[in-house]
């Protein structure tokens, strides 16, 4: 059972570790240095850097395409696009989180460069993490599928009921910054724009909120990947090349967030379909990837031009008597 779980391990030869390796920490690298002013990104510069780190994608899949075959590149692919669709909710949490600690407003935003440098970095640590035990047990009994698909199920009601509640969250807080004021002193300054100072400084306490919402969302993620890409080296490195790309995601984000106002329920939709694709997995019904492929970009680009073509209805306010 255990040379089972590790087969797929084991296949990964030394050239497609350092193929990814390499250019994956030079782009990380670049990436993380290039943002350390103290000035907002603009959405031109965020688009830059998005598309930027599609074509590092893009090219690494080419490597895959090269290496091990067409179907291998579309597992890759697929992979990627699902990540990146699924971040579009975590994203929009760390927005209401910088939002809650005052780091929104157009004197403070600039700080929200230092926490998304150490927020990817932790997003790259524990996807590592989750997805190097999920691609171990995956091959294990076909009821991990199944209760992989529960996860994905209650992942999509934790989504049904955020969208059903208009009452922001005030992540000030949020049990995990109770627990650090339990057991540090606290600074209520970011003038220093420091993590310490005289204490624990508010953006260390943002730090943690982000870290905490990385460890949830790696969970969350996980099985769907796995459902569609059973690969480890695959899941893996299509997993880290979307998360790496996450900081300038994030302010494409931010700044259209009006626009894709339906693009979390289409994200919502397609999680519906890849736990289904888990429970046939685990009774034996296998469903072609590129069958795969097409559902999940014809949902994405469903949620997209709805969004674009019909105007988001919100319920009025009561009016006073």
């Amino acid at each position: 059972m255990f040379d089972q779980a590790i087969s797929g391990f084991r296949a990964i030869t030394l050239l497609e570790i350092l193929a990814f390796l390499i250019p994956f920490v030079i782009a990380v690298t670049i990436d993380l240095g290039s943002h350390k002013k103290h000035h907002a990104i603009t959405m031109k510069d965020a688009t830059m850097w998005s598309l930027i780190w599609v074509t590092c994608s893009a090219m690494f899949a080419g490597f895959i395409w090269w290496s091990r075959g067409a179907e291998a590149a579309s597992l890759f692919t697929t992979g990627y696009v699902l990540e990146k669709a699924l971040a579009v909710d975590n994203l929009f949490a760390f927005f209401l989180i910088f939002k809650s600690f005052g780091l929104t407003l157009p004197h403070t935003q600039f700080h929200q460069h230092r926490i998304l440098y150490w927020g990817i970095l932790g997003a790259i640590f524990f996807r590592v993490i989750f997805l190097g035990i999920g691609a171990l047990i995956v091959n294990l009994s076909p009821y991990i599928l199944i209760a992989f698909a529960l996860v994905v199920l209650w992942t999509v009601w934790k989504m049904w009921q955020s969208a059903d509640d208009d009452d922001e969250v005030d992540y000030t807080s949020h049990w995990s910054v109770r627990m650090v004021r339990n057991v540090a002193t606290t600074s209520p300054s970011i003038e220093s724009g420091k993590f310490f100072s005289h204490g624990v400084t508010p953006l260390f306490l943002c730090l943690i909120c982000i870290e905490v919402c990385d460890v949830v969302f790696a969970f969350d993620s996980m099985p769907v990947i796995v459902a569609v890409v059973r690969d480890p080296y695959l899941m893996i490195t299509s997993s880290l090349w979307a998360a790496a790309g996450l900081r300038s995601l994030y302010f494409l984000l931010v700044a259209a967030q009006n626009i894709f106002w339906a693009l979390e329920k289409a994200v919502m939709i397609l999680l519906v379909f890849v736990s289904g694709k888990l429970i046939g997995s685990a009774f034996g019904f296998h469903l072609p990837n590129a069958i795969s492929l097409s559902i999940v970009a014809f949902i994405l680009l469903a949620g997209i031009l709805y969004s674009i073509f019909v105007e988001e209805t919100k319920p009025e306010a009561p009016k006073p008597e």
